[in-house]
């Protein structure tokens, strides 16, 4: 059985990552919306307790969608590029979950960043 390293296990997660980033669109979408977010949390010295809930609901967001990518490259590896209805509803399961997580990280981002968005906007008329 082959023995990992440490380092190899680091390795190995980053070359995991490099390929969801450069293969799927989402995740890039994400990635933007993540780096927008912790700008914003930058731009509004937002407070620690609310940095971390921003931080976690990114990471849901990016686990969520490593998730699906390998799940439904894992359906495709078993079952192939034929239509099939039950691995159709496994990868929409799958997405949905992507989509609750994404639905979270939006609203704690409007209940964390609008009311800041509206005061800056407010100071400027």
């Amino acid at each position: 059985m082959y023995k990992r390293t440490f380092f190899d296990s680091f390795r190995l997660a980053l070359q995991g990552l490099g390929f969801i980033i450069v293969n799927e669109r989402n995740m890039r979408v994400h990635l933007f919306f993540a780096l927008a977010a912790l700008a914003c949390a930058a731009l509004f010295r937002i407070t620690p307790i609310e940095f971390i809930f921003v931080v976690f609901a990114i990471a849901l967001v990016l686990i969520a969608e490593a998730a699906n990518t390998a799940f439904e490259l894992l359906l495709d590896f078993v079952h192939g590029d034929a239509f099939h209805p039950d691995v159709k509803l496994l990868k929409d399961i799958i997405a949905g979950g992507v989509f609750i997580a994404a639905v979270n990280a939006f609203i704690i981002g409007c209940v964390i960043f609008v009311p800041r968005i509206i005061n800056l906007a407010a100071s400027y008329l």
